[in-house]
């Protein structure tokens, strides 16, 4: 997949029509596979490389972003903070190690950006709410320190919906995040800018959090990759959280082959891990499309999927099973999609709730009404009631495993619906497709598949068993291939 971000720079206008006709069409192919029309690569794994090889310096490729964050993101507004000396700097050091024969990491050059709850030392951690917008990270939360270490430029600090708790973006306190692909439409949440920043190019990859959905959600509506790896793959030290329980950090990129580099560079093995796990090399050894058995839905028992991404799910599975993968149909009639998606968002106010108490106790206008009004009602709730909603998501997650056992994974539209105008009705099953792969605690990727009727992205996603976050990867490329192809 090609793109035209280099030439479309020259064609953004003043006007804020022109602004975002201009983005949606940079948008369009921002970043999917090699480089865009003028030669420049796209993506952390080609980006990676390029700089590797000296094709350029971590110098020009920072400047290439910092030149494109200048000229779209006025009208994005997918950046809250962005430490242009500091990135310079490390860029500097890259090309000076280089030039020195010193020894470069995986990442080395590639700039990164960080969602707004996770924290980077000497930058504001606000997690998009007001009361915490001058409080200063003292250290790097443990992915940003890996990233630091594997050589990557922490680019800048993004959006997301404030406190993590919603799907649109749509923050009172550091402003309205656009979807790239379409101007006054949401581009999801809660890691809007983080999607939305990859979509338009503004940097190489992004991170984020995902509770119930919240890399997923953002990466379909922007038509751009999303990963959620199990649960204590990626640590969530220095993150602040949602839900202690549910809290997953997850990762937005271009494609599916840029995951395994940023991946690998941020896993660290946990010591005591509870589940089997497979590794890259396992998962290649069974690289042919015949060797792989996903799990489809073919009755939805009650969840409403949007014509349009029903169609784009029923091609999906034809170019599957054109590539030779078994297709087995998964009855999922004892999961109730939408009441366990409810029971995990009621844990998660309980818990950020309790996390956030002291600070609304002292400061209650530095939270939004809309924000504390969920914060309130999670405080209200008994000790009963909390014990509850984890006892059903914890029967749910066992339902869910036992159906995922006898196959490879589970292939499942991302989200029912693309994208919707801000300000439009949320769609009350927007995380219901999401969330199981909270609760279970396990990988899932969603990839850009089709578009409805006006153009707007929709997505696919597979869900792979607890322990198999190299198997998710494999299977997310292997549909991209087919889609490239």
């Amino acid at each position: 997949m090609k793109s035209g971000i280099g030439a479309e720079l020259s064609g953004v206008t003043t006007s804020g029509a022109g602004v975002m006709d201009s983005l949606a069409r940079a948008a369009q192919g921002a970043c999917g596979g090699d480089s865009d029309t003028s030669g420049y690569p796209c993506g952390v794994a080609a980006l990676a490389a390029g700089i590797a090889r000296g094709e350029l310096s971590a110098s020009a490729a920072l400047e290439h972003y910092l030149a494109r964050i200048d000229a779209l993101d006025g009208r994005i507004k997918s950046y809250v903070s962005i430490d242009r000396a500091g990135a310079r700097e490390a860029a500097a050091h890259v090309d000076r190690e280089r030039a020195t024969g010193g020894v470069l990491g995986p990442l080395a050059g590639v700039p990164i950006a960080v969602k707004d709850n996770i924290d980077v030392a000497g930058w504001p951690a606000a997690g998009g709410i007001e009361h915490y917008r001058h409080q200063v990270a003292a250290q790097d939360a443990a992915v940003v320190a890996r990233l630091r270490a594997a050589g990557a430029i922490i680019l800048g600090k993004l959006n997301m919906h404030e406190g993590a708790l919603g799907a649109t973006t749509d923050n009172p306190w550091f402003g309205r995040t656009e979807n790239p692909r379409r101007a006054g439409f949401t581009p999801g949440g809660s890691s809007g800018g983080s999607a939305a920043a990859v979509a338009a190019g503004l940097c190489a990859g992004a991170l984020g959090t995902d509770t119930l959905g919240s890399v997923r959600i953002p990466a379909a509506y922007c038509g751009v990759t999303g990963f959620k790896p199990g649960r204590a793959r990626l640590s969530t030290n220095g993150v602040m959280p949602l839900s202690w329980t549910l809290d997953h950090v997850g990762l937005i990129v271009p494609a599916p082959e840029d995951l395994t580099l940023l991946f690998s560079a941020l896993f660290e093995p946990a010591p005591r891990w509870r589940y089997p796990a497979d590794s890259a090399e396992s998962v290649q050894s069974r690289a042919a499309p015949d060797r792989w058995t996903l799990g489809v839905v073919d009755h939805w028992h009650g969840l409403e999927l949007e014509p349009a991404v029903q169609e784009a799910y029923q091609e999906a599975r034809e170019s599957l099973a054109a590539r030779g993968v078994r297709l087995q149909p998964i009855d999922f009639a004892p999961y109730e999609w939408t009441s366990i998606r409810r029971e995990g968002f009621l844990l998660s106010e309980i818990e950020a709730a309790a996390f956030h108490a002291t600070a609304l106790a002292t400061d209650p206008q530095g939270f939004s009404a809309e924000f504390r009004k969920l914060l309130d009602y999670g405080a209200r709730q008994t000790a009963p009631r909390a014990a509850l909603a984890t006892h059903r998501l914890s029967r749910a997650g066992a339902r869910l495993a036992a159906m995922l056992e006898g196959v490879d994974g589970l292939f499942i539209p991302t989200v029912p619906q693309a994208s919707f105008a801000h300000g439009a009705p949320v769609p009350l099953n927007q995380a219901d497709l999401t969330a199981p792969a909270n609760i279970l605690g396990a990988p899932a990727i969603a990839i850009p598949w089709g578009k409805d009727a006006v153009g707007l992205p929709l997505s696919m996603q597979f869900i792979t068993p607890r322990g198999t976050d190299w198997r998710a990867m494999h299977l997310a490329q292997l549909l991209a291939t087919r889609r490239a192809n």
